[in-house]
């Protein structure tokens, strides 16, 4: 307990890093100039150093020419200097918008900038200081240069979409600080009903990050349960080895690999999601020292800070991943891109397919619970994989049915025919894949093929809503399926596909629809 304590005391007396602010008086006569024209020369300057900022210019407004400029309505806000108006140049030559601005009423510890304007170098053609041109300079850079890693993620000069780009600049800012890296392994779990997770794996060889995907089947396989991963993940800390000595046997399979590759040091470190998930991070090195304990203290410092990163683009690809498994692919994005309310959405033209599994009651009742379950979901299966494969999309499982869309995208006549005929083929599909001897239960299924204009978005009750398709077409297909089981017909085509198939049909005659006021004409395979 006492070394515990003592701990406590010695890290409570280092100081934490001021964020400063100083403004002091500029040495040397500083000049500006835009287009050949002198926009300020003064010996009165003020110096500004702020914390994470290049050091900025402020001169005397009786030093610069006001009569080029104009005050404009832009402004820009910062909780240390305070509100900032800005000027227009107005020259012989151009306007340029937002040339310089002025802090005309700076907050407490900048009031020494007051009367003073600033210009933005990236607007000038020449800043001239003792007559050195210090203009398009860039001291960010050579900041950044020397920043640890744990501070590049910190002040956000990473910029990632996802999980590959942000690998892709990891594996860079280690290059860049001297780390020496000739691999590089991000291993995350997934919320996903088909994969564990994924990886993204670095090579000095390669040059790119590429995407390995993990099933639920691989966590039981030899090859993870050999491995440092397995361990980490439960918590048991990291694992170093060195790979450059005399020794020939290794306590996992990947070392001798590895170091069969040329690498002589290997870590695998923990990453720490918010939710107590253990995630991996692993860095082979091939130089002949290995990594550094400066190397690994600078990115133990930072793995808070990458696990962070990489949890918040896993969330965002859990979300997409979760929307369309439960949604579908088009609803799914749909949602994810801001249609949330009730009523959200719009109304669009679609080929609508409803398909039905026939003997479903009678199987259930003679097959046993997961048995039935299995033939349902070999059943979707091969749906699924026909809509899919023509370009459609499953909007929901309706009990043992299926309904799906192929959406019109224009409305050219070339554009219906072309997902009519997407939809008929997935029909084709699903009646050939629906017979192949590779079930031991036998499969049958009817189903319904329409065209027509349907609202497309959010329905359902404030607590509870789904994306999904309504209408008189949505109704009208399912009836048009309803109708396979008296007609003897496996698929039933409404007249508004058949005018514009392509395809050899037959007319069947009127039928009544239930729940539709007049008949309607259908159709099935010649």
């Amino acid at each position: 307990m006492g070394n515990s304590n003592m701990a406590t005391i010695s890290q409570e007396n280092i100081p934490a890093p001021e964020y400063d602010l100083g403004i002091s008086a500029a040495a040397g006569r500083v000049r500006g100039y835009k287009d050949g024209v002198l926009l300020f020369d003064t010996e009165r300057s003020l110096l500004m150093k702020e914390t994470h900022h290049d050091p900025i210019y402020y001169i005397p407004k009786a030093d610069v020419n006001m009569a080029l400029l104009s005050s404009n309505s832009y402004r820009t806000f910062c909780p240390f200097k305070g509100n900032a108006s800005h000027w227009t140049l107005n020259n012989s030559k151009e306007t340029t918008e937002n040339i310089a601005w002025e802090y005309e009423t700076p907050i407490e510890g900048a009031e020494e900038v007051k009367n003073h304007l600033a210009f933005y170098d990236n607007a000038l053609d020449q800043l001239l200081v003792d007559d050195v041109n210090i203009v398009h300079r860039s001291p960010a850079v050579d900041r950044m240069r020397n920043y640890t890693l744990a501070e590049w993620l910190m002040l956000g000069s990473w910029n990632a979409n996802n999980q590959v780009e942000l690998t892709e600049q990891l594996v860079d800012r280690f290059i860049e600080t001297g780390i020496p890296i000739m691999r590089l392994n991000i291993a995350i779990r997934q919320l996903h009903p088909l994969l564990a997770g994924e990886s993204y794996l670095w090579n000095k060889e390669d040059g790119c990050v590429k995407i390995q995907q993990l099933t639920h089947e691989n966590l039981s396989s030899a090859g993870y349960l050999d491995s440092p991963l397995k361990l980490v993940s439960e918590g048991l800390g990291g694992i170093r080895q060195k790979l450059n000595g005399d020794q020939t046997e290794f306590e996992f399979s990947i070392m001798q690999q590895l170091k069969d590759q040329g690498a002589t040091d290997y870590v695998a470190l923990p990453l720490f999601f918010s939710d107590g998930n253990i995630h991996n991070l692993t860095l082979t090195s091939d130089h002949p020292d290995g990594f550094t304990t400066a190397h690994l203290g600078q990115i133990y410092e930072a793995i808070p800070l990458i696990s962070r990163m990489y949890e918040v683009h896993k969330l965002k690809s859990n979300t997409a991943d979760l929307l369309q498994t439960y949604l579908g692919r088009s609803a799914g994005k749909q949602v994810l891109n801001g249609l949330t309310k009730r009523g959200d959405g719009g109304t669009i033209k679609s080929a609508i397919l409803f398909c039905d599994l026939t003997g479903s009651t009678a199987l259930a009742e003679r097959l046993g619970q997961q048995e039935y379950l299995d033939h349902l979901n070999y059943f979707f299966d091969i749906i699924a994989q026909s809509v899919y494969g023509h370009g459609g999309d499953i909007l929901k499982f309706i009990g043992d049915a299926v309904l799906a869309i192929f959406p019109l995208t224009d409305e050219t006549s070339n554009a219906k025919e072309a997902v009519c005929n997407s939809a008929f083929q997935a029909v084709q599909d699903i009646i050939k894949n629906i017979d192949l001897p590779s079930h031991r239960e036998p499969i049958s299924c009817t189903a319904g093929l329409h065209f027509g204009e349907v609202m497309y978005g959010n329905v359902g009750s404030a607590q509870r809503l789904d994306f999904t398709v309504v209408g008189s077409a949505a109704n009208e297909v399912a009836r048009i399926s309803d109708l396979c089981r008296t007609s003897g017909q496996p698929v039933l085509f409404s007249k508004q596909i058949a005018e514009i198939l392509q395809a050899d049909l037959k007319s069947l005659g009127n039928f009544e629809l239930r729940g539709l006021v007049r008949p309607r004409e259908l159709f099935g395979f010649a």
